[in-house]
Protein backbone atom coordinates (compact mmCIF):
# COMPACT_ATOMS: atom_id res chain seq x y z
CA UNK A 1 0.00 0.00 0.00
CA UNK A 2 2.91 2.52 0.66
CA UNK A 3 3.97 2.03 -2.59
CA UNK A 4 0.82 3.10 -4.08
CA UNK A 5 1.05 6.28 -2.48
CA UNK A 6 4.30 7.15 -2.80
CA UNK A 7 4.01 9.43 -5.78
CA UNK A 8 0.55 10.17 -5.33
CA UNK A 9 -0.61 13.86 -6.22
CA UNK A 10 -3.42 14.88 -4.10
CA UNK A 11 -5.31 17.80 -5.87
CA UNK A 12 -4.18 20.70 -3.31
CA UNK A 13 -0.56 20.33 -3.85
CA UNK A 14 -1.34 22.01 -7.10
CA UNK A 15 -2.48 25.35 -5.35
CA UNK A 16 -0.07 24.92 -2.78
CA UNK A 17 2.15 25.68 -6.15
CA UNK A 18 -0.05 28.07 -7.67
CA UNK A 19 -1.06 30.67 -4.96
CA UNK A 20 1.79 29.64 -2.84
CA UNK A 21 5.38 28.98 -4.12
CA UNK A 22 4.96 30.70 -7.15
CA UNK A 23 3.89 33.78 -6.23
CA UNK A 24 6.85 34.20 -3.67
CA UNK A 25 9.19 32.42 -6.16
CA UNK A 26 8.41 35.44 -8.40
CA UNK A 27 9.21 37.68 -5.89
CA UNK A 28 12.63 35.83 -4.97
CA UNK A 29 13.75 35.90 -8.52
CA UNK A 30 13.07 39.68 -8.84
CA UNK A 31 14.60 40.74 -5.54
CA UNK A 32 17.51 38.69 -4.94
CA UNK A 33 20.98 40.34 -5.30
CA UNK A 34 24.14 40.73 -3.29
CA UNK A 35 24.23 38.62 0.12
CA UNK A 36 20.96 36.84 0.61
CA UNK A 37 20.07 35.18 3.60
CA UNK A 38 17.20 32.08 3.73
CA UNK A 39 16.12 31.45 7.50
CA UNK A 40 14.55 28.17 8.02
CA UNK A 41 15.59 27.12 4.82
CA UNK A 42 15.14 23.85 4.48
CA UNK A 43 16.12 22.04 1.46
CA UNK A 44 17.06 25.41 -0.04
CA UNK A 45 14.61 25.18 -2.87
CA UNK A 46 14.80 28.66 -4.06
CA UNK A 47 18.52 28.62 -4.42
CA UNK A 48 18.33 27.14 -7.80
CA UNK A 49 16.27 30.05 -9.10
CA UNK A 50 18.85 32.75 -8.16
CA UNK A 51 21.99 31.60 -7.72
CA UNK A 52 23.39 32.71 -10.85
CA UNK A 53 22.52 36.28 -9.89
CA UNK A 54 23.32 36.52 -6.36
CA UNK A 55 27.11 37.13 -4.74
CA UNK A 56 26.31 34.72 -1.58
CA UNK A 57 23.35 32.60 -0.57
CA UNK A 58 23.23 31.21 3.16
CA UNK A 59 20.43 29.02 3.91
CA UNK A 60 20.08 29.19 8.02
CA UNK A 61 18.12 26.92 10.09
CA UNK A 62 17.44 24.76 13.34
CA UNK A 63 19.76 22.33 14.71
CA UNK A 64 16.65 20.59 15.36
CA UNK A 65 14.56 20.83 12.31
CA UNK A 66 12.88 17.99 10.94
CA UNK A 67 13.75 18.89 7.55
CA UNK A 68 17.01 17.18 5.68
CA UNK A 69 19.76 19.11 6.91
CA UNK A 70 22.34 18.49 3.72
CA UNK A 71 21.81 21.86 2.09
CA UNK A 72 21.75 23.81 5.27
CA UNK A 73 25.06 25.88 5.67
CA UNK A 74 24.49 27.53 8.70
CA UNK A 75 23.07 25.78 11.83
CA UNK A 76 21.54 28.64 14.38
CA UNK A 77 17.88 30.21 15.25
CA UNK A 78 16.13 33.46 13.75
CA UNK A 79 17.00 34.90 17.14
CA UNK A 80 20.65 34.77 16.98
CA UNK A 81 21.98 35.18 13.56
CA UNK A 82 25.44 34.98 13.76
CA UNK A 83 26.14 37.60 10.94
CA UNK A 84 27.03 41.35 11.83
CA UNK A 85 24.66 44.42 11.52
CA UNK A 86 23.67 45.86 7.68
CA UNK A 87 25.16 42.28 5.85
CA UNK A 88 22.37 40.83 3.71
CA UNK A 89 20.79 42.67 0.84
CA UNK A 90 17.65 40.44 1.16
CA UNK A 91 15.93 37.61 3.68
CA UNK A 92 13.55 35.31 2.93
CA UNK A 93 11.47 33.79 6.03
CA UNK A 94 8.76 31.53 4.20
CA UNK A 95 6.31 29.60 5.97
CA UNK A 96 8.31 29.88 9.24
CA UNK A 97 7.14 32.77 11.43
CA UNK A 98 4.17 30.65 12.39
CA UNK A 99 6.64 27.95 14.27
CA UNK A 100 8.46 30.98 16.29
CA UNK A 101 6.92 31.62 19.81
CA UNK A 102 8.83 35.37 19.81
CA UNK A 103 8.39 36.64 16.01
CA UNK A 104 8.99 40.22 16.84
CA UNK A 105 12.12 39.24 18.26
CA UNK A 106 12.92 37.33 15.25
CA UNK A 107 11.81 40.20 13.08
CA UNK A 108 13.60 42.31 14.93
CA UNK A 109 17.12 40.12 14.39
CA UNK A 110 16.55 39.97 10.88
CA UNK A 111 16.33 43.38 10.29
CA UNK A 112 19.63 43.95 12.45
CA UNK A 113 21.36 41.81 10.12
CA UNK A 114 19.77 43.27 6.90
CA UNK A 115 21.05 46.20 4.92
CA UNK A 116 19.31 49.55 5.21
CA UNK A 117 17.06 49.56 2.27
CA UNK A 118 17.23 45.90 2.13
CA UNK A 119 14.24 43.72 1.93
CA UNK A 120 12.13 40.68 3.51
CA UNK A 121 10.41 38.14 1.90
CA UNK A 122 8.22 37.45 4.19
CA UNK A 123 5.02 34.29 3.90
CA UNK A 124 3.04 32.80 6.48
CA UNK A 125 -0.34 30.89 6.07
CA UNK A 126 -3.83 32.20 7.71
CA UNK A 127 -6.32 29.69 7.10
CA UNK A 128 -4.51 26.36 7.32
CA UNK A 129 -4.15 23.60 9.18
CA UNK A 130 -1.90 22.91 12.18
CA UNK A 131 1.25 21.87 10.65
CA UNK A 132 4.70 20.50 11.88
CA UNK A 133 2.78 20.08 15.68
CA UNK A 134 3.45 20.89 18.65
CA UNK A 135 5.74 23.75 17.08
CA UNK A 136 3.21 25.50 15.44
CA UNK A 137 2.05 28.63 17.53
CA UNK A 138 -0.03 31.63 15.83
CA UNK A 139 -1.81 32.77 12.63
CA UNK A 140 -1.68 36.41 11.44
CA UNK A 141 -3.94 38.50 9.62
CA UNK A 142 -2.74 40.96 7.31
CA UNK A 143 -3.02 43.84 9.99
CA UNK A 144 -1.08 41.81 12.71
CA UNK A 145 1.77 41.40 10.56
CA UNK A 146 2.25 45.19 9.39
CA UNK A 147 1.90 45.64 13.47
CA UNK A 148 4.68 43.13 13.94
CA UNK A 149 6.78 44.31 10.92
CA UNK A 150 6.71 48.21 12.29
CA UNK A 151 7.33 47.63 15.73
CA UNK A 152 10.24 45.77 14.29
CA UNK A 153 11.39 48.81 11.94
CA UNK A 154 10.54 47.32 8.68
CA UNK A 155 8.37 49.04 6.57
CA UNK A 156 5.36 47.25 4.53
CA UNK A 157 6.03 48.06 0.93
CA UNK A 158 3.05 45.38 -0.33
CA UNK A 159 1.11 42.39 1.55
CA UNK A 160 -0.85 39.74 -0.43
CA UNK A 161 -3.66 37.45 0.50
CA UNK A 162 -3.08 35.00 -1.63
CA UNK A 163 -6.17 33.24 -2.53
CA UNK A 164 -10.24 33.70 -2.06
CA UNK A 165 -12.94 31.45 -0.46
CA UNK A 166 -12.96 29.18 -2.76
CA UNK A 167 -9.78 27.89 -3.29
CA UNK A 168 -9.13 28.02 0.72
CA UNK A 169 -12.38 25.64 1.43
CA UNK A 170 -11.18 23.07 -1.72
CA UNK A 171 -7.95 23.49 0.25
CA UNK A 172 -9.51 22.24 3.26
CA UNK A 173 -11.66 19.62 1.74
CA UNK A 174 -8.95 17.96 0.35
CA UNK A 175 -6.29 17.72 3.01
CA UNK A 176 -9.06 17.01 6.02
CA UNK A 177 -9.97 13.90 3.48
CA UNK A 178 -5.91 12.99 2.59
CA UNK A 179 -4.98 13.09 6.34
CA UNK A 180 -8.14 11.01 7.32
CA UNK A 181 -6.77 8.43 4.86
CA UNK A 182 -4.92 8.68 1.44
CA UNK A 183 -6.91 5.33 0.24
CA UNK A 184 -10.34 7.10 0.39
CA UNK A 185 -9.23 9.96 -1.38
CA UNK A 186 -8.04 7.69 -4.11
CA UNK A 187 -11.46 6.28 -3.86
CA UNK A 188 -12.51 9.50 -3.97
CA UNK A 189 -10.53 11.20 -6.51
CA UNK A 190 -12.86 11.39 -9.25
CA UNK A 191 -15.27 13.37 -7.13
CA UNK A 192 -12.55 15.61 -5.78
CA UNK A 193 -11.62 16.17 -9.14
CA UNK A 194 -14.82 17.46 -10.00
CA UNK A 195 -15.18 19.42 -7.02
CA UNK A 196 -11.70 20.71 -7.70
CA UNK A 197 -13.01 21.90 -11.09
CA UNK A 198 -16.17 23.70 -9.57
CA UNK A 199 -13.93 25.42 -6.85
CA UNK A 200 -11.98 27.00 -9.74
CA UNK A 201 -14.68 28.16 -11.62
CA UNK A 202 -16.38 29.59 -8.96
CA UNK A 203 -12.80 31.72 -7.88
CA UNK A 204 -12.88 33.03 -11.65
CA UNK A 205 -15.96 34.46 -11.33
CA UNK A 206 -15.57 35.68 -7.63
CA UNK A 207 -15.30 39.74 -7.21
CA UNK A 208 -13.84 39.52 -4.11
CA UNK A 209 -10.64 37.04 -4.53
CA UNK A 210 -8.04 39.86 -4.90
CA UNK A 211 -9.69 42.30 -2.35
CA UNK A 212 -11.18 39.98 0.28
CA UNK A 213 -8.00 38.68 2.79
CA UNK A 214 -10.51 37.37 5.14
CA UNK A 215 -10.74 33.98 3.41
CA UNK A 216 -7.14 33.80 2.32
CA UNK A 217 -4.53 30.84 2.81
CA UNK A 218 -1.90 32.44 2.87
CA UNK A 219 -0.11 35.77 2.91
CA UNK A 220 3.21 36.78 1.22
CA UNK A 221 4.37 40.51 1.94
CA UNK A 222 8.03 42.29 1.07
CA UNK A 223 9.29 44.29 3.64
CA UNK A 224 12.07 46.85 3.50
CA UNK A 225 14.59 48.10 5.99
CA UNK A 226 14.32 52.08 6.28
CA UNK A 227 17.69 53.82 4.37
Amino acid sequence: MKNLFKNYYPFHRILINKYHVRPVLKEIIELSHGNVLDIGCGEKPFYKFVKHKVDKYIGLDHPDTPHPKENIDVFSTAYSIPFPENHFDVAILTQVIEHLEEPQKALTEIHRVTKKGGNLIIAWPFLYPVHEAPRDFYRYTNYGMKALAEMSGFEVQKMVPVSGFWVTIFGFISLYIFGKSKYIYLCLSPLILLLFGFCLLLNLVDRNKNSNSKWTWNYYAILKKKE
